[in-house]
């Protein structure tokens, strides 16, 4: 992601699931699938010569002989790239929501189909794979999740199994990494690559369209039931949208990120946001409502300059978890109010 976390991923966003994962209980597993759980997958063709391919991972490298015409998606967002490449996946780990099947970036290209949910992928990957060897995959992809070495053995003597690449960390792989990778295993890695570049032109051109967030700063936050807030570092996926779009993450609250993706500022210190150009308050369970009615947010001048951009949490999910899918639709929600606020500061 992706990854779940009220507290609050190149680096990636998947670590934004992991973190929801330790502070929201997860409700409702997926009742044990039917027989013939899944979804009948059409499958574009392989690409000549993109198959068989060996993939190299974090784990040794997995051989893919045959192209999959099941794929079951374990990673948080790993679903998204295999449904922008014309693959409907057996199984999806849904960002936030456990009992989300799709969502209003991918529902279009997911139609009636219905994959395995698996609500715990993130928080309790080992608890999920049951469920997905279920579905009698014929290919596992697991990059937005983090499978322990026995998690992934008991996976791979199934179905070739894939995993983060080895350079980077757990939750931590960039989205056209994990865009790239998956198309390789599926046997479309030129399709991954169009899709890759056409996500990349479309940021140029946020840019290009928006010169005002150009050597602005930005951070996100989300309030907390204490008066205090967390923030979210520029590894984290919410911090990268930003970066994507031209802004950069303020010097000034580095040293207010204590765990690599978020931190925290108390309530008394909320002055350090001021000089941040333009704050986003990213709502978790009503968090956006509180900060609105607290007085010493609602004092801050970069709230009264209007400065401060608030999102709702569905938008701040899918930013936690940058994809082919989720980009474009962020950011049909996100800049406009974005570019409000930047010309404001």
């Amino acid at each position: 992601m992706r990854s779940l976390r009220v507290r609050p991923t190149r680096p990636v966003r998947f670590a934004t699931i992991a973190m929801f994962a330790a502070i929201v209980t997860v409700a409702a597993a997926c009742s044990p699938p039917e027989e013939d759980a899944g979804v009948a997958s059409s499958v574009p063709s392989a690409e000549s010569g993109a198959i068989p391919v060996t993939i190299e991972h974090q784990y040794g490298t997995t051989t893919v002989d045959k192209q999959p015409t099941r794929v079951a998606a374990m990673g948080v967002g790993d679903a998204d790239t295999l449904l922008a490449l014309g693959i409907v996946p057996t199984t999806i780990a849904p960002f936030a929501d456990p009992t989300q099947r799709s969502a209003p970036w991918n529902a279009d290209l997911l139609g009636d189909a219905e994959p395995v949910i698996l609500p715990q992928a993130a928080a309790e990957f080992g608890s999920e794979i049951a469920k997905t060897l279920q579905t009698d995959p014929e290919l596992v992809t697991a990059l937005g999740a983090a499978p322990t070495r026995e998690q992934y053995d008991t996976l791979s003597k199934a179905a070739p199994t894939i995993v983060r690449p080895k350079d980077y960390p757990d939750w931590q792989v960039p989205w056209d990494v994990q865009a790239a990778e998956i198309g390789r295993a599926v046997g479309l890695p030129a399709a991954a690559t169009a899709k890759i570049d056409e996500t990349k032109a479309f940021l140029a051109d946020v840019r290009k369209k928006h010169p005002e967030f150009a050597g602005k700063t930005a951070a996100v936050v989300s309030g907390m039931p204490d008066g205090s807030v967390s923030v979210y570092s520029g590894e984290d996926g919410r911090g990268q949208t930003l970066t994507d779009y031209g802004f950069t993450f303020p010097e000034s609250l580095k040293p207010a990120i204590t765990n690599g993706f978020y931190g925290s500022i108390s309530a008394e210190n909320l002055s350090m946001l001021n000089d941040v150009d333009v704050v986003v308050a990213v709502d978790w369970q009503g968090s956006n409502d509180r900060l609105k009615s607290d007085a010493t947010w609602s004092r801050l001048p970069v709230v009264t300059q209007g400065r401060a951009v608030y999102l709702d949490q569905q938008i701040g999910t899918a930013m936690s978890v940058p994809t082919v899918l989720t980009i474009p639709w962020v950011a049909g929600k996100a800049v406009d109010p974005l570019a409000t606020a930047a010309q404001k500061s």
